[in-house]
């Protein structure tokens, strides 16, 4: 996105996934009586917070609370840049820049950031094999609201029970999240997958139903190890008996010998 303002040239990202660093860079033609190059942010119902500025007195300098999430790219009294990490729908604001020009009111200019793709998270709860019914869970957190739905590679899941809740927070996204409770017997050691959506962006996450064991096979396995277990002691008997017997002929060979 490119921006002409008088005399400054403004460049950026409005949009920007998740997670994602977004860029700005302002450039002022005529950088003649600048003194300060400010970078600003602006959100509903907030008061404007500075976030970094830059002189050729102090040079670069990025307030306290947003080191680690701002930093300069470039800087100098007439083009300045810098980067946001990591964003996320905290970061979605406009961001000005403010070229302090003496003895003149200071040059500025907007760029808006818009954050997108839902977060997603999923579970099996519980994954215990002895129970008949197992519930999948997934949330996804984006703006605007997501949807939810539920995919499987070999069943139709709609017929199943789901249940779904909203939340919203803080940062003004929302959080969906949808539970849905299926047959261990007919999904055992399949996979069923969630499928999130928000505005364009989507985002998908599998999840791996823990395998059943039948009670016939665990009942053979028992049988199994009972005979194992058997055969040991059997041999572990006749190894006895067989030594035992062996000691007991020794002696009577001496007395024939000294005889």
């Amino acid at each position: 996105f490119t921006s002409y303002l008088s005399e400054i040239i403004a460049r950026g990202d409005t949009v920007v996934e998740f997670g994602k660093d977004a860029s700005f860079s302002c450039t002022l033609s005529d950088a003649s009586g600048v003194k300060q190059v400010t970078w600003q942010r602006v959100r509903d119902q907030e008061p404007v917070q500075t976030l970094a500025t830059f002189s050729e007195l102090f040079k670069q300098h990025v307030d306290d609370q947003y080191v680690g999430k701002v930093s300069f790219t470039a800087a100098s009294v007439n083009s300045t840049s810098i980067e946001i990490k990591n964003a996320t729908f905290e970061d979605e604001a406009c961001y000005i820049c403010s070229f302090k020009v003496y003895p003149f009111q200071p040059k500025r200019q907007t760029l808006c950031l818009e954050c997108m793709q839902p977060i997603i998270h999923s579970s099996v709860n519980p994954a215990l094999s002895s129970d008949p019914d197992v519930v999948v869970s997934c949330s996804a957190t984006g703006k605007p609201t997501p949807t939810i739905h539920w995919k499987s590679a070999e069943k139709e899941l709609d017929n199943f029970r789901s249940s779904n809740f909203t939340t919203l927070n803080k940062d003004s996204s929302t959080t969906i999240t949808s539970n849905l409770t299926l047959p261990l017997s007919q999904f055992h050691g399949e996979y069923v997958e969630c499928v999130a959506q928000s505005d364009s962006m989507e985002k998908s996450s599998q999840i791996t139903l823990p395998k059943v064991h039948s009670k016939g096979n665990r009942f053979n396995m028992e049988i199994v190890l009972i005979i194992m277990a058997v055969v040991v002691i059997v041999i572990m008997v006749i190894c006895f008996h067989t030594r035992l017997k062996s000691k007991q002929q020794n002696p009577s060979i001496q007395q024939v010998e000294i005889g």
